[in-house]
């Protein structure tokens, strides 16, 4: 009964006099509990520390205290529950992160003696890549990498392996995001002038109107399209002998809704399209070569990737721009059509349905990295000013101050006129009652009565 408690007693005869004691879980073997405790010098600590032992009991966590678990278990053991949910691109990135962890703190290293402390070190002492050395690790991995440690030693939290995160408070580095061009829809008009065949002009519409991820758009077929309804559908596909898998990066399907422009670009190329390949955007010789590698891929066990399906598009895309004489104002590649795609959605649709069209799974994601402010915006915000103070029938020249003075001036020779016409009727230093004393007649009494008067008999 007494084995439920969490007892604060003291020795004096010790150097750490105050001391706290508590029973683990019950030993199916020996019918009894494996008794704990920890010694204190003062009677605060240790009431402290009491009280934080009898608020995890409570919460649920283990009596006993945590077995001795190293880093490179924890780290195979949470690679091995994982694999099974996440993407292959995904666990990869968690595997340089484990690599990391390994190098640093050493395979034998016990993870409950790693604290808040031990994780800002490491994390500090992540400057470098770990292929080229001389190359510096951006910000964004940096973030990345204290994510993936949250990760990991939050599994290691909720399997009771710890009693605490000591990645949860870490700090993150502050990534800069990099300014991007926003490609305009005559920028857009003279890249498709410029596009050699038909099937770039294609993938050009796609790309700018339709939001598609770059390995979407190549793994595009026929079959996707949805011309009565002016569709786009993007979902997942199982592998086969004729085409290799796909699948999308949030697991979920989605549709975009693609403007006439676009359909009618589509329907020209389908009737020219060469026979026998279901892709879209894939010429009759990229399709045999993607076969010819997706059946060594199969043989060999290797997973299929996306970035198989083609390559060399960002050099014929800068090849295009230049012909077409697009200046880029910022970063631009493949990718950044899709960010146009959603800062001209973004302008016009609700929030919402943007974030569903993108694919996104957070809507913050769509704030943060796929839009931005322009020129255009700026234009728009002076045009919204402009018509609100049109509106309130208020002149240009209030910036100037010449619309005041003159207001003033106006309003002083109004009140001097008024000043002069009142002078003239009535003279302000005069009163009523003394200008109706010089009006009346001198040395006649003024009548009392208006009735007539009787004359007395002589």
């Amino acid at each position: 009964m007494g084995w439920n408690k969490v007892g604060l007693y003291r020795y004096p005869q010790r150097k750490t006099p105050w001391l706290v004691r508590w029973y683990g879980e019950i030993n199916p073997a020996t019918g009894k509990p494996k008794r704990y405790g920890k010694s204190f010098r003062t009677k605060q600590q240790a009431a402290e520390f009491c009280s934080e032992k009898m608020h995890e009991f409570r919460k649920g966590i283990k009596r006993d205290r945590p077995e001795d678990v190293t880093v490179d278990r924890l780290c195979d053991d949470f690679l091995k529950t994982w694999n099974p949910v996440a993407r292959k691109a995904t666990m990869v990135l968690y595997a340089a992160t484990v690599h990391r962890l390994l190098k640093y703190f050493g395979k034998d290293c016990l993870i409950r003696t790693i604290g808040p402390k031990e994780a800002d070190s490491f994390i500090a002492a992540q400057t470098h890549r770990r292929d080229k050395l001389d190359h510096k690790l951006s910000d964004w991995t940096r973030m990345q990498i204290v994510n993936h440690c949250k990760v990991v030693f939050g599994t290691a939290l909720r399997w009771q392996w710890l009693l605490c995160n000591p990645f949860a408070h870490v700090h993150k580095p502050k990534p800069i995001t990099k300014k991007w061009h926003r490609l305009t829809v005559a920028e857009y008009a003279k890249l498709l002038e410029t596009a050699p065949t038909l099937r770039w002009k294609c993938f050009y519409a796609l790309a700018y109107t339709s939001g598609a991820r770059f390995g979407e758009l190549f793994n595009l077929t026929w079959a996707d399209i949805d011309f009565e309804r002016g569709r786009l559908h993007i979902e997942n596909r199982d592998g086969s002998d004729r085409m290799p898998p796909f699948q999308i990066k949030d697991h979920e399907a989605r549709f975009v809704q693609l403007p006439s422009h676009t359909i009618n670009l589509l329907a020209q190329y389908q009737s020219v399209a060469p026979e026998g390949v279901p892709y879209v955007l894939l010429t009759k010789e990229r399709y045999e070569h993607v076969l010819d590698k997706w059946c060594k891929y199969r043989k060999a066990g290797k997973e299929w990737q996306s970035r198989n399906m083609v390559n060399n598009v960002l050099r014929d895309f800068r090849v295009h721009a230049k012909r077409a004489e697009i200046g880029f104002n910022g970063k631009f590649t493949v990718h950044t059509f899709r960010k146009s795609c959603a800062q001209n959605w973004a302008d016009c649709l609700p929030g919402n349905v943007v974030k569903f069209y993108m694919g996104h799974s957070k809507l913050d994601t769509t704030n943060q990295f796929y839009s931005i402010v322009d020129e255009s915006h700026m234009e728009r915000t002076k045009n919204v000013m402009d018509k609100m103070l049109e509106k309130a029938q208020i002149g240009n020249s209030l910036d100037t101050g010449q619309t005041l003075a003159l207001n003033e001036n106006e309003k002083s020779g109004a009140k001097k006129k008024a000043a002069a016409a009142a002078s003239i009727v009535t003279p302000s230093h005069k009163s009523t009652s003394e200008t109706q004393q010089k009006m009346e007649p001198v040395g006649i009494e003024p009548a009392t009565s208006c009735m007539p008067c009787k004359r007395s008999p002589s």
